[in-house]
């Protein structure tokens, strides 16, 4: 008897960092035996290129939904109009691409326009004119400036497309523009909350359904059979390192105090770590342990961890938050194994069926 396809639930291709990036061909294999819907990857620019990765699990899987995340401007639009074309065939139809805002400074730095959400909103609209088999000529929008696009790829129509968010004002843009929309790691109940009922805002401002938009909860997923310098690594590390990139919107989102942020900011251990790079992959377990005390516990609260039971029951919990769907972040399928089945126990019984595609329903 084939294993029930949980679409509902995601996870993130090669987490650990710095990344051994074959191991999304295992990780991809295993998440299938598990039944689990879609795989997601985050792009760094590192060894994890989004069009490469997408290829990669496209070649050795059938059924996973596949959603990379990337940002709109690193790229020319006819090529990522061509990726999205392309993987959109490769895959019948299992692939959605979602867009990210990024660090301002990092963009800034490197001599990239800064993302904004009248650039968001260009963009979409171009990519999909150009899905739709439009030619474009003398593009002048706060996109860019292009004075010839055209993609011609023989298909009906392209994928989903989407937004990665963290604060209100992104998640009613997803809202409005996108088919989905993936909330960041780390929120707290009310943060989730609000979040939902921002992007059904957005959606009925642009006279959409408010239910039409999907929406994925991304839950960090720390089970307690991992070392306990991985369980450091993938709460603290990571929520750190998201202190370290946009702190500003996440602590807002939260409703976090902001002083006690600056003193975690401002405290030499933090400054250290932080100078070294993305300080869940540079940092010492060591390091991680003292910075674990100077963030406030209730902080590291919105995770899956303990048993596979616990993790499971805390999934299962996010539907009644207001999300269609939850990607178990931080850790590989192999890992959270016992996690999925636990799931399975205490599946709810879903407001809206999904597909294995990330941005559409069933």
């Amino acid at each position: 008897m084939s294993t029930p396809q949980l679409n509902e639930l995601g996870y993130y291709a090669v987490t650990r960092h710095p990344a051994d990036v074959r191991v999304v061909l295992p990780e991809a294999r295993m998440a299938e035996s598990l039944g689990l819907g879609s795989c997601h990857i985050g792009e760094r620019f590192t060894v994890k290129d989004a069009a490469v990765l997408s290829g990669a699990l496209a070649g050795c899987s059938t059924s996973l939904g596949i959603a990379p995340s990337t940002n709109y401007q690193t790229r020319h639009p006819t090529v990522t109009a061509t990726v999205g074309s392309t993987m959109h065939a490769l895959t019948e139809g299992r692939f959605a691409m979602a867009f990210g805002r990024g660090m301002a400074a990092y963009w800034q730095a490197i001599g990239l326009p800064v993302v904004t959400e009248a650039r968001l909103r260009d963009f979409f609209g171009i990519l999909r004119r150009l899905w739709n088999g439009e030619t474009i000529v003398d593009h002048d929008g706060p996109a860019g400036k292009w004075p010839f696009l055209r993609h011609v790829s023989g298909l009906p129509d392209g994928p989903p497309i989407g937004l990665v968010a963290v604060g209100p004002k992104t998640m009613e843009l997803a809202g409005e523009i996108g088919d989905f929309v993936v909330l960041h790691t780390f929120f707290s109940d009310e943060a989730t909350t609000a979040s939902v009922a921002a992007v059904r805002r957005g959606a009925e401002r642009a006279g959409k359904d408010p239910d039409s938009v999907r929406i994925w909860a991304c839950l960090a997923t720390v089970p307690d059979a991992l070392s306990p310098e991985d369980q450091m690594r993938r709460g603290v590390g990571r929520l750190a390192t998201y202190l370290q990139a946009y702190p500003d919107v996440l602590v807002s989102a939260n409703g976090w105090d902001r002083s006690t942020f600056d003193r975690i900011r401002q405290s030499e251990l933090f400054a250290d770590a932080a100078s070294a790079g993305p300080i869940d992959a540079s940092a010492s377990y060591e390091t991680l342990q003292r910075i674990a005390e100077l963030i406030p516990a209730e902080w590291l609260d919105s995770v899956a961890k303990g048993s596979p039971q616990n993790c499971a029951k805390t999934i299962a919990r996010q539907y009644n938050l207001g999300v269609h769907s939850v990607i178990m972040h931080g850790a590989s399928p192999h890992e959270i194994a016992p996690v999925v089945q636990a799931y399975r126990d205490v599946r709810p019984t879903l407001r809206r069926a999904v597909a294995a595609n990330p941005g559409r329903f069933a």
